[in-house]
C-alpha cells in the first residue's frame, strides 16, 4: 500500500508542468487612430518586434506567461500630396494568462505595459524630406505621453522541436495624447517566430 501511494505521489510530481523560457523574433504592422476634432488612422507601419518571455505554469493546461519586448509602434498617413511616416520605439511587457493542450497549440490573453523609448516622425511634401525627434512625457510640450497601457491577445503553435510560430494583437487603451479633447492609440498586430526551452511537447492527451 505504502509503495503504490509512493507510486502515485511521484509520477504526479513527474507530470507536473515547469517553467519554459522563450526568445522570438518577428514584425509588427501597427497603426495609430486618433479622435479628436477630425477622427482619422494612419496606414499600416511594419516594424520590428523581439523579446524574451517566460511561461509559467499554474495547473495542467493554465499559466501566467509575462515578457519583455521591443515593439516599434506607429503608422503612416498620405493627406493633400504629403506623407508621414511615423515610428514610435517601446519596451513592452505584456503579462498573459495562457492555455495550452499539451504544449502545442495555446493561447493568452492580459494587459500589457508599454513604456516609450524614442520616436521620429519622417515629413515628405515632395521636395524633400524633414525628419523630426518625438518627445514623450505628460507636458503640454511633449509630443505623447511615456506609458502605454493596452490589452493583448496571443496565439500560437509549437512545433515538437521546441521551434513556435505566435500571432499577436495589441491595441492600448490610455490616452497618449497631451491635446485637451483629442484621443491618440496605438495598436498593432504582431507575427513572431521563437524558440522555447524547457517543458517539452507531449503526445497524450491531459
Amino acid at each position: 500500500m505504502f509503495t503504490m501511494m509512493s507510486l502515485l505521489m511521484a509520477s504526479s510530481f513527474a507530470q507536473k508542468p515547469k517553467p519554459s523560457f522563450a526568445v522570438s523574433a518577428g514584425i509588427s504592422s501597427a497603426y495609430y487612430y486618433v479622435d479628436g476634432d477630425v477622427n482619422s488612422s494612419s496606414d499600416f507601419k511594419t516594424g520590428l518586434s523581439t523579446g524574451v518571455s517566460a511561461r509559467i505554469p499554474t495547473g495542467q493546461h493554465w499559466g501566467v506567461e509575462p515578457g519583455l519586448f521591443f515593439v516599434q509602434k506607429g503608422g503612416v498617413e498620405n493627406v493633400e500630396g504629403m506623407s508621414a511616416k511615423t515610428t514610435l520605439n517601446y519596451l513592452e511587457m505584456p503579462v498573459d494568462m495562457y492555455y495550452t493542450k499539451r504544449n502545442r497549440f495555446f493561447f493568452g490573453f492580459g494587459p500589457s505595459f508599454a513604456f516609450a523609448l524614442s520616436g521620429k516622425a519622417k515629413l515628405n511634401d515632395g521636395s524633400g524630406e524633414q525628419s523630426i525627434d518625438l518627445k514623450f512625457g505628460s507636458n503640454e510640450e511633449d509630443d505623447l505621453k511615456s506609458l502605454d497601457a493596452g490589452l493583448n491577445l496571443v496565439g500560437g503553435y509549437r512545433f515538437a522541436n521546441s521551434m513556435f510560430v505566435s500571432v499577436n494583437v495589441n491595441s492600448s487603451v490610455s490616452n497618449l495624447s497631451n491635446e485637451p479633447g483629442t484621443q491618440f492609440n496605438n495598436a498593432y498586430l504582431g507575427i513572431r517566430l521563437g524558440y522555447m526551452f524547457g517543458n517539452k511537447t507531449t503526445k497524450e492527451a491531459n
